[in-house]
């Protein structure tokens, strides 16, 4: 493959709607078959050894992709995903209507849902082999390329692969920024605080307690002295460049306000229930069980003072990862400065630990070592949102990193 074989591929994957989401508490996943097929056939023009998985997990199966080079060599895998968040379109791009799935190239952007997060990996590192396959390049590493789903519902697909025993050397998370060499992400903890009160009349308030006036009270109190506590936690890592903190640091968000599952929406009827969802950020090396305890005392001597009956529910709960294995991380880092000069950036990469959370929590926890890279600029990149792109400069970066990282 060329520079304009990778971007045609990319388009091409990219017009495949894998999307996955949940309805109703059930996992609806489109066209994971499609995506498989073509990540398979891909590999297999690539040169590489391929075996696809069909992996039993929650509500249906998850195929994965397995595509090896065999080298006399200790393995590293390449991991990617082939599912992405739903996209509704059209987008306005340059003043015009695009369709999310029909792949548009402008000015140096490829635009379309997956773009970026996660198909660009895909495709780069399917490229990457297939031209040290071509150049006969002695490789230090034994390549293994894993594409699997539901990265966007917690990571079924990858969780579910480990815990059947696949196991590799080393891992590098190929879903990440271009801009630093990760090193470590935060751990993610989402939840339901559950307010109490009892249903009436607006008409006759004075008959009613009201959950939403104190849901509302208890989510001011808790921004008041939980957000600053957990703001006030920083990492050994550094924070990625520009962030507004020199290291990662804790933080805490209310991301949804609603009316609980049971309860009709009308503005003449005070609710029984109200619900606010949370979104927790752990430090990389952060305990879970020690943060979760800490939420919750603080989260009871609000409810206790306030006098509000309120429930709390952690929905899932993952800790971070950061990488211990100093020897891997000299040599990614020394693989990327060399891609930077392949490609004329003459800066230095730098070494940071992300912000959001990643795949590579599932590695660490089985003991193997995890970096991460990637094609995304996360403010730019418009991931998870209406005109989501890649830069094609960046494909090009990732696809240098990955052949020099394999052969340095």
């Amino acid at each position: 493959m060329n520079v304009l074989d990778l971007v045609e591929e990319l388009k091409n994957l990219v017009k495949i709607r894998s999307e996955v989401k949940i309805k109703n508490g059930k996992i609806i996943r489109e066209e994971y078959d499609k995506a498989a097929e073509k990540v398979a056939k891909l590999a297999e023009s690539a040169g590489l050894e391929v075996e696809v998985l069909d992996l039993e997990v929650k509500d249906g199966k998850v195929p994965t992709i397995i595509a090896t080079l065999d080298v006399e060599a200790p393995s590293l895998a390449l991991v990617s995903h082939y599912d992405v968040v739903p996209a509704k379109g059209p987008w306005i791009i340059d003043g015009k209507e695009v369709d999310p799935y029909t792949p548009l190239v402008l000015e140096g952007k490829l635009y379309g849902r997956g773009a970026a997060d996660d198909k660009s990996a895909i495709v780069c590192s399917l490229t990457a082999l297939e031209e040290l396959v071509k150049s006969s390049t002695e490789l230090k590493y034994k390549p293994v390329i894993v594409v699997t789903g539901d990265e966007e519902i917690g990571g079924l697909g990858i969780r579910t692969l480990l815990d059947k025993g696949y196991k590799w050397d080393k891992a590098l998370i190929i879903d990440a920024s271009v801009n630093y060499l990760s090193v470590g992400a935060s751990g993610v903890v989402h939840g339901w605080i559950k307010v109490k009160g009892r249903a009436g009349h607006a008409g006759y308030p004075h008959t009613a307690v009201n959950p939403v006036e104190t849901a509302s009270l208890l989510v001011t109190e808790l921004v008041k002295a939980y957000k600053p506590l957990r703001a006030g936690k920083l990492s050994k890592l550094k924070a990625p460049p520009g962030s507004p903190l020199p290291n990662v640091w804790g933080r805490f968000s209310f991301t949804i306000i609603k009316l609980g599952t049971s309860e009709s929406e009308k503005h003449n009827r005070i609710p029984a229930e109200t619900l606010a969802g949370f979104d927790m950020r752990l430090l990389p090396e952060e305990n879970v069980e020690e943060a979760l305890k800490e939420f919750y005392s603080t989260f009871s001597g609000i409810t206790t003072k306030l006098g509000i009956r309120a429930e709390l529910e952690i929905v899932s709960a993952q800790p971070g990862w950061y990488t211990t294995d100093q020897k891997y991380v000299t040599t990614a880092l020394e693989a990327l400065k060399e891609a930077y000069r392949k490609v004329g950036i003459k800066e230095e990469p730098s070494i940071a630990g992300e912000l959001g959370g990643n795949d590579g929590t599932f590695f660490a926890l089985k003991g193997i070592p995890v970096l991460a890279y990637g094609a995304i600029r996360e403010e730019e990149n418009n991931i998870h949102a209406p005109g989501e792109f890649v830069y094609i400069k960046d494909l090009n970066i990732l696809k240098e990193f990955i052949k020099t990282l394999l052969s340095s």
